[in-house]
């Protein structure tokens, strides 16, 4: 077939459009013999190829072999962070490489500097002569190097190859800026479409497409919506398919500007993660080879929210066992059918595709495995367990790499406080089962695995009494955390063990409560995924809160709460599920969370803090980690968000990227590339940011879902916004727009610059009036900014004053936002490394005693 090319602008020299080829992900099995700090290179170098490894030119939609992989040629659309984004998550190791091809005209012959930005390792091509590589690994934030090339007088190809290896997590991303790009230069891409013109049309009415949120809920309707500007109507065809690929609906609108497209409502869908997957006219993608695409992910829910406390245990435990068998996504929704005793629905293939990942040693396999324990544990001798599973179950145990100081290089974590402990309740269980068999990765017996792991149990736990989590608060992790501690509070013979795992859990269970909002585990957290932080219905933690107390909603997170659903020896404090219920007129709590910092097998390397508050009322929740390393660089610790329902949360970050692949860590929505400076007096809240020169999208941010407030108005550089008898008032010294288009369309608010300071207010009806008089009221206060310092004045008529540098001043004096006690709030007091701690709620009280 004759090709075509495309035509394309240069975005302030960044190339934005590409066919791009891979990525060929290639299993390294053998990752012992790579060993020390340059093992991602040793694996690099050992796969590299001197060739481009190509021997046609590249299409768009053709194919080409390489070895037993077959790749295909795919369009590629830039973001406005100009990456060609690969980004994901790989259970074992693998080396990666990918292709991406381009060509550029230029007007005349020309000397050009080129700037090539990736996470690894990078080779480029020009008109087929190879005239740059670059060997690196920046794991997280990419790194860029330049070069000079010398373009020809009309097209230039240009070949970029690309490599990461990959364990876990993989940030994997590519741009390439042509400093000094002519200004007559273009960008075409090669196509076996013949018809250019109507490409260009159907590719901005595909990119222009929006949803106004990121979860459907019950019969709100999935509607996708087109921009007022849109200048030109296309025919498309758009369908909503659950992942993989299942198509729910599909419409085949011609589009305008305004339209809008609804497409079905959650009640009518099973519940999980969907795409709105827009194309050309089914003809002119399968037949005519117009193969433009886009994906939009949104989440789908039946289950509704529940804000206040409902029913009893027992009637939650089994909802909840009832929501997870019927998910059919993992081996625990497995384990919830042997619970309620649904034997003959048990799916076996998923039990052994378990049990075959484990033996892999895949990243998170002591997630599945302290599952499988704990089935064995409970349901190993009943007469209706599978004859089948029993053997690969009984090798699996014995066969698996308990520790970090056990013999094999694997891409199994090890080193976070939630794979901690749940490799400890691993040993201990497993031993426990099988006490005299020879485990074969250390030739020990069953015996010396238990007290090997309850050994390293109890110094996990004695820590996490004595000053709470480095992972503070984390409303994904504590999930695992409580995954592995429902198991030992339920199943350990260890007296020790159990008595410490109960209590721990106990501690856990308060700080969610005291940290939480109808149901809503608003606080900040130090470690976070972006469906985490976007509402509290995609929580880890909402199942949890749910069973135990009454708040929340039962989602696809069903670790930790069909393990809590299958314990039958703990006994929930009911206290504390009165705490996560009282709203009073105000809730003042300030927490110290240290400790020692770790290297592995109990090696101390030097010490971790963090001083958090929250402030409650009827109306809404504000937290916020005080001056958490500010300057430094950050991962995935979400640092302050005001909360006034389940999906009315707004909170500020500075992104590393616009993918929201949660492998970025930090990305578009969890974490900050450059931390901020915080401090918080109750109902007020200031942000200083100073990110640097270098940083690569130059904005912080603000999550503000405008559709899940009753009200918004966007007015005097002021975003106000109600839920309820709520309020909500934010700003930003360097002004902000309101996004209205792309993936985060009525959601974001975006302010570029290096250095600014976002200030945020609360309010309610029954002290600031109605809507119109809150904002009123905050129009007229007055608020000064001196470059990265702010005094502002108050709704409860005090003055604030915090910068960059310096003390926190309320009317004058210092406020202390550091060298908080453990906790500080009208239910329990308690001083850092305190053995007890006394929790009392009216005449009711209890003791968590955190002794050995």
């Amino acid at each position: 077939m004759a090709v075509s090319y495309a035509r394309y602008e240069i975005e302030n020299g960044f190339i934005h459009n590409w066919i791009v080829a891979g990525p060929q992900a290639i299993p390294v099995l053998d990752l012992d013999r790579y060993q020390g700090d340059d093992w991602k290179l040793q694996i690099a170098k050992h796969y590299y190829d001197v060739n481009s490894c190509l021997t046609q030119p590249p299409v768009e939609t053709e194919s080409f072999e390489l070895g037993d992989t077959k790749l295909e040629w795919n369009y590629f659309r830039c973001d406005d962070d100009h990456f060609v984004e690969c980004t994901a998550f790989y259970h074992t190791c693998h080396y990666l490489r990918t292709w991406a091809y381009t060509r550029v005209t230029s007007p005349t012959a020309q000397d050009v500097q080129c700037v090539l930005t990736t996470n690894g390792p990078a080779d480029v091509w020009l008109n087929g002569e190879h005239i740059h590589r670059q060997e690196h690994f920046h794991h997280q934030i990419p790194h860029s190097v330049s070069f000079q090339a010398k373009l020809k007088s009309g097209h230039n190809e240009i070949l970029v190859r690309f490599e990461e290896v990959a364990a876990r997590e993989c940030p994997y991303v590519m741009a390439l800026q042509i400093v000094n790009a002519p200004a007559q230069a273009y960008v075409f891409i090669p196509t076996l479409h013949e018809g250019v013109a109507r490409r260009q049309v159907v590719e901005k009415a595909i990119h222009a497409a929006y949803l106004d949120r990121d979860v459907y809920v019950w019969d709100d309707e999935i509607t996708v919506h087109w921009p007022p500007d849109l200048a030109t109507a296309a025919e498309l065809t758009v369908r909503l398919q659950k992942l993989p690929a299942w198509i729910h609906s599909e419409g085949q609108p011609t589009i305008s500007a305004k339209f809008k497209l609804p497409m079905a409502a959650p009640y009518q869908l099973p519940e999980g993660a969907f795409d709105i997957f827009l194309i050309p006219t089914v003809r002119e993608y399968y037949e005519g080879n117009l193969r433009l695409e886009r994906k939009i992910r949104l989440s789908s829910t039946r289950n509704k929210y529940s804000q206040a406390p409902y029913g009893t245990f027992d009637e939650r435990r089994a909802e909840a066992l009832l929501d997870a068998a019927k998910r059919e996504q993992s081996v625990f929704s497995e384990i919830a059918k042997m619970a309620l005793g649904y034997w003959a629905d048990l799916k076996l293939d998923v039990i052994l595709e378990t049990i075959d990942g484990i033996n892999q040693r895949k990243d998170c396999s002591d997630f599945f495995l302290v599952g499988l324990l704990g089935m064995l544990h409970r349901s190993g001798n009943d007469p209706q367990f599978p004859e089948s599973l029993k053997q690969p179950l009984e090798e699996c145990v014995l066969n698996f790499k308990y520790w970090m100081d056990e013999p094999g290089e694997d891409a199994m974590c090890f080193w976070s406080e939630n794979h901690q402990i749940l490799f400890h309740a691993c040993e201990i269980l497993a031993g426990q089962l099988y006490p005299e068999r020879v485990f074969t990765n250390v030739n020990q017996t069953g015996q010396w695995h238990r007290e090997k792991g309850e050994r390293l149990a109890i110094s996990w736990l004695l820590k996490r009494g004595a000053g709470g989590f480095r992972e503070w608060d984390s409303n994904c992790y504590f999930e695992e955390d409580l995954l592995a501690l429902s198991h030992l509070a339920d199943l350990v013979a260890s007296q020790a063990v159990y008595d410490l795992a109960a209590v721990i859990m106990d501690k856990m269970f308060l700080t969610m409560a005291l940290n939480s909002y109808k149901g809503a585990f608003g606080s900040t957290h130090g470690r976070a995924y972006k469906e985490h932080v976007k509402g509290a219905r995609g929580e880890s933690t909402s199942g949890a809160s749910r069973l135990m107390w009454g708040m929340g909603a039962f989602n696809d997170k069903i670790l930790g709460t069909v393990s809590l659903a299958c314990m039958e020896h703990y006994e929930f404090p009911l206290l504390i599920g009165a705490i996560a219920a009282d709203l009073p007129d105000e809730m003042w709590n300030r927490e110290q969370h240290a400790g020692k910092l770790e290297a592995g097998c109990d090696k101390e390397i030097g010490e971790w803090s963090v001083n958090k508050v929250t402030y409650k009322t009827p109306d809404y929740m504000l937290c916020s980690a005080q001056d958490y390393h500010p300057g430094e660089n950050g991962y995935q610790q979400h640092i302050w968000q005001a909360t006034m329902g389940p999906d009315a949360v707004v909170f500020v970050t500075h992104p590393s990227c616009i993918s929201e692949e949660n492998s970025h860590r930090p990305g578009f929505w969890h974490g900050n590339v450059t931390l901020p400076r915080v401090a918080q007096w109750k109902d007020v809240l200031i942000a200083v940011h100073k990110i640097p020169d270098s940083d690569w999208l130059g904005f912080t941010h603000a999550y503000f879902p405008a559709w899940a407030f009753d009200e918004y108005v966007i007015r005097d550089g002021w975003a106000f916004a109600r839920k309820d008898n709520g309020y909500l008032a934010i700003t930003a010294a360097r002004g902000f727009d309101f996004i209205q288009r792309g993936n985060s369309a009525f959601r974001e608010l975006r302010s570029h610059g290096r250095e600014n300071i976002w200030v945020c207010h609360m309010g309610r009806a029954a002290l600031d009036g109605d809507f119109a008089s809150f904002q009123k009221k905050i129009l007229a206060l007055a608020v000064k900014y001196n470059s990265l310092l702010v005094r502002c004045a108050t709704l409860r008529g005090e003055t604030l004053e915090f910068g960059w540098q310096g003390d926190f001043k309320r009317n004058g004096k210092v406020e202390p936002i550091t060298g908080f006690k453990h906790y500080d709030n009208p239910y329990c007091v308690a001083e850092l490394n305190a053995s007890q701690l006394q929790v009392h709620f009216g005449e009711q009280g209890i003791r968590l005693n955190f002794a050995k």
